[in-house]
């Protein structure tokens, strides 16, 4: 396929290569398109990904300027196609066809269905996105609002069990089904989007190239979807989550990593109910944000021995008084982030959570509990390969948090970027959908922005390693700095409040310094002792992220590499745990409680080998 030798990037100026099993409709489509000089194959020359994005000079052209008549070769044909129906693929939906202007086709295999996770998040950084996305309206999705947010560390460094620190913050709860119908309304009002109840059965085999589904050329892309119609776009978008088919990973030797980085795992288990005689220790004025307290186990048995290995915590959200006069909550019990042994399972964690309400005197009262949640989110892991064409967004971009798990904020707060960067480039004289997708991903991961990334990978694996008395330590310590500044950490990402003091080396190192001297000295030890190890495994990333003028910037991420390339496509992840939420889920239905599209997708795989 490749003239010359198989390092070489001369493509051949006519030729087409297409997987065997593409449809009829791409393949008279691809046909058509034979008279450009070339037809691009995996990624464009390194010179041009590089540089077009930023030096192509590009006229103001007009929305209606940009859109396509439909052929009969097509039934959709539109400037961006949007694979996925979470949160991520209908703020993209919204801000490309109602603020941008362009067609958009977004592709959700279940328009009608609820969002299934509860979301919570700072009413700072709240506030701050309905500015940033220019809809006030989010702020209307609020369902529930508290003033000041509690934690509880007592139990290590002679903290009393029942010491609360209290943060002066706001917190609040999202209605999930409130945002849903905002973006929908949204994208509804554009006259410019049509959302398509389908689903892409495509899969990556090798760079840019699918077993079905997707097929490339050098003006856009053909998508044939489930249902047998087809959709042709200049710019496809993958909002299918963390474990998508349809993106690669970078290679450890793009990353600069010495060894592959792989995901972590927050599993948490959690359910609302109302309460027999109110709710216990906690606050109901108050968000309780961390409750790390283990005295609900027996001593020295070996439920308490796993607990102090192996830590979760519960989360706890007051609902108010109810019609009935009594007191509901949402509680749920969460294993930070963990990996291989130091996993937990949901059943595991719903054990502990009955253990400590019991033991807290807090009464569920029978047959009230709704909305069980079974909460998995994958944290951490390599970045996308920045050089494919289908451009990652939201948690199949990697915009988890990766030492926390926040999502939702960082995922729109990165969506105005990558829909300007891509509005930019479709309004350009010459539109490539290279240039496109490298300056979609250019936005979104900056050489700046990925060593701030790198180092909350570390500190994602520190908590990993950790027991629970050196995360109280920790976490007792992290919030004694300046709101501003522990904010700014758990937001890390541009334009949300806080990341001002995060954004930079030399800012990240002030950090580290501050929080180091308010550190207990066995967990000033284990960070240290972490560091070192972590680096030696992983390589400089970790000191390259605080200390970038002695270990440089690493490895150029943007240009394709010979020898590196695209590592491996995140589909299957903790399938133990995705089987287990869906077994118990079937066991004990109860209201309002919906699998994550992971664990549903997870469930119709089980039911296909059987």
């Amino acid at each position: 396929l490749v003239r010359g030798s198989a390092s070489s990037r001369h493509l051949d100026p006519h030729l087409i290569v297409m997987p065997s099993r593409a449809r009829a409709a791409s393949c008279m489509a691809l046909a058509a398109l034979m008279a450009p000089a070339t037809v691009v194959v995996g990624w464009s020359p390194s010179a041009r990904l590089a540089s077009a994005a930023a030096q192509r000079r590009r006229n103001v052209a007009s929305a209606a300027s940009r859109r396509v008549t439909p052929t009969a070769a097509y039934d959709h044909e539109v400037d961006v196609a949007v694979v996925g129906g979470g949160p991520a693929g209908y703020a993209m939906a919204a801000l490309m066809s109602s603020d941008h202007g362009a067609s958009v086709a977004l592709v959700d295999p279940n328009p009608e269905g609820c969002w299934p996770n509860n979301y919570g998040e700072w009413r700072e950084e709240w506030q701050r996105l309905s500015e940033r996305l220019g809809m006030p309206e989010l702020m209307d999705c609020v369902t529930r609002e508290w003033e000041i947010t509690d934690t509880f560390f007592g139990g290590s460094f002679g903290a009393p069990w029942d010491e609360r620190t209290r943060l002066d913050r706001a917190y609040v709860q999202v209605d999930r089904q409130a945002l849903k119908e905002l973006l929908s309304n949204k994208i509804a009002t554009s006259g410019r989007c049509e959302v398509i109840s389908a689903k892409l059965n495509a899969k990556l085999v090798a760079s840019n190239i699918f077993d079905d589904g997707i097929v490339h050329d050098s003006v856009g892309s053909t998508l044939t979807l489930s249902t047998g119609a087809t959709v042709r776009a200049k710019v496809v978008l993958d909002a299918t989550g963390f474990e998508s088919k349809l993106v690669a990973r970078e290679a450890k030797e793009v990353s600069g990593n010495w060894e592959e980085l792989e995901p972590g795992y927050q599993i948490a288990y959690g359910f609302a109910c109302e309460l027999e005689d109110g709710i216990g220790p906690y606050d109901a004025n108050a968000m309780t944000l961390f409750d790390y307290r283990t005295d609900h186990f027996d001593e020295g048995s070996t439920l308490l021995a796993d607990a102090e290995n192996r830590p979760t915590f519960v989360y706890v959200m007051p609902q108010g008084e109810q019609a009935s006069g009594r007191q509901k909550a949402f509680f749920e019990e969460t294993s930070l982030v963990g990996r291989g042994e130091r996993r937990l399972g949901f059943a595991e964690c719903k054990k502990r959570l009955d253990l400590r309400l019991k033991h807290l005197g807090v009464k569920v009262v029978p047959g009230t509990i709704e909305e069980e949640e079974f909460c998995y989110i994958p944290m951490g892991g390599a970045l996308p390969d920045l050089t494919q064409r289908v451009v990652a967004v939201g948690g199949a971009a990697a915009t988890v948090h990766p030492s926390t798990g926040y999502q939702l904020c960082r995922m729109l707060a990165s969506s105005t970027d990558i829909a300007a960067a891509l509005s930019q480039e479709l309004a350009a004289p010459s539109f490539s959908p290279d240039c496109a997708a490298a300056a979609a991903y250019r936005s979104i991961w900056s050489p700046s922005l990925r060593l701030q990334r790198d180092f909350q990978v570390y500190g994602g694996e520190f908590l990993m390693a950790q027991p629970v008395e050196k995360l109280r330590g920790f976490f007792s310590a992290f919030f004694k700095l300046d709101t501003i500044l522990w904010g700014g950490f758990l937001a890390g990402w541009p334009g949300l409040p806080g990341n001002e003091y995060h954004d930079e080396w030399n800012k990240r190192l002030s950090f580290a310094l501050k929080l180091f001297a308010y550190m207990p000295n066995e967990v000033r030890l284990a960070m240290m002792t972490y560091a070192v190890s972590y680096s030696a495994e992983m390589g400089p990333g970790l000191l390259r992220s605080f200390v970038t003028p002695l270990f440089g910037t690493g490895p150029a991420p943007y240009v394709p590499t010979a020898g590196s390339g695209m590592a491996r496509v995140y589909t299957t992840g903790d399938m133990e745990a995705k089987l287990e939420a869906a077994k118990m889920l079937a066991a004990a239905p109860t209201p309002g409680s919906l699998p994550s599209p992971q664990v549903q997708e997870s469930t119709e795989k089980e039911e296909a080998l059987v």
